[in-house]
């Protein structure tokens, strides 16, 4: 992501600002593919790693005599489908949060350069930190109204909340960075707002930690998704390999924290490999994280695919 920001011609975007050139400014914030292939060619590492699993996974005497083919097209394709969503997911998100940033930035006639560091981020020896690539919609409208918080000196008091749990108070938010709490606290006591440059640095903060948070759950999920999708290509491999009588594949859901209904229901389900399991909605997954779920059924999910080789009799 650190590229990315990089990548940004700032002169342009504040020239565009100046301009009122609003879509054009949001454009800049367009990632080129190149800019992402170390992750692009993580994903495809994961995938040749999950389809090697199932050649470990195999009975011997078929592991012996059978090899994952990487090179595949169909394996080659699910790595490149992978990794283009995903570089078409943060693009699309990028653009859209430098658009609403811009817009409401103008609205509260906030300054063009204050502005400009809030999209792109500043620099940090040969890193750039901050700004808004990476971020989600939610993040940015957290972001958005912690801003709003923390200069209204009638509203910054709703920044901290009681923990139902403990009974302390705690911010609203909790990717906000708790170095901030103090000063909040003394302006709430004095009955009045943070200064711009504290509130400045609050957001940049917060911006930091979202975007470490997740640059994590992305990383987690896409490994996931992709070691999972390797895997299944592995087995299905297996079964056109002529050397089995049928490879199946059985949903096992493991627990979690706020496991999902549909996925618990779907617990001991068992399909033949390359048929897909079929959830109540409508949807179709050929395994525990297929990407065809979408983030409803992948983020966080903990279910795994326990696959079965049935050998020719004899």
């Amino acid at each position: 992501m650190d590229k990315g920001r990089l990548n940004i011609d700032q002169a342009a975007l504040i020239r565009f600002l100046e301009q009122g050139e609003i879509e054009r400014a949001a454009q800049l914030f367009r990632l080129d593919r190149g800019v992402l292939f170390p992750l692009e060619n993580a994903i495809r590492e994961a995938v040749i790693a999950g389809g090697l699993s199932a050649v470990t996974e195999a009975p011997k005497g078929l592991s012996a005599v059978f090899g994952f083919n990487g090179s595949h097209p169909r394996a080659v394709a699910l790595a490149e489908r992978q990794a283009g969503a995903l570089i078409t997911n943060i693009t699309d998100e990028a653009i859209s949060n430098a658009r609403r940033l811009i817009v409401a930035a103008l609205e509260e006639n906030r300054s063009l350069n204050a502005l400009a560091r809030d999209l792109v981020g500043r620099t940090v020896g040969n890193r750039r930190v901050g700004g808004v690539i990476g971020l989600t919609k939610p993040q940015i409208d957290d972001m958005m109204s912690i801003r709003q918080l923390l200069r209204d000196p009638n509203q910054i008091r709703k920044f901290f909340i009681r923990d139902q749990v403990t009974g302390r108070w705690k911010p609203r938010y909790k990717l906000s960075d708790r170095r901030f709490d103090s000063s909040i606290r003394t302006a709430i006591k004095e009955g009045r707002a943070l200064t711009s440059a504290q509130v400045d640095a609050a957001i940049e903060a917060y911006k930091v930690k979202a975007a470490g948070y997740r640059g994590r759950t992305v990383a987690r999920n896409e490994a996931f998704t992709a070691q999972a999708a390797g895997r299944d290509e592995g087995y299905r491999q297996v079964k056109e390999s002529g050397k089995v009588e049928s490879v199946t594949c059985r949903w096992q859901h493991n627990l979690s924290q706020q496991p999902r209904e549909d996925h618990v229901a779907m617990d001991g389900t068992v399909i033949e490999v390359g048929e897909d399991f079929v959830f109540p909605d409508g949807t179709r997954m050929s395994h525990p994280h297929d990407p065809r779920g979408g983030a409803k059924h992948s983020i966080g999910c903990r279910c795994i695919g326990v696959y079965r080789i049935k050998l020719p009799k004899g």
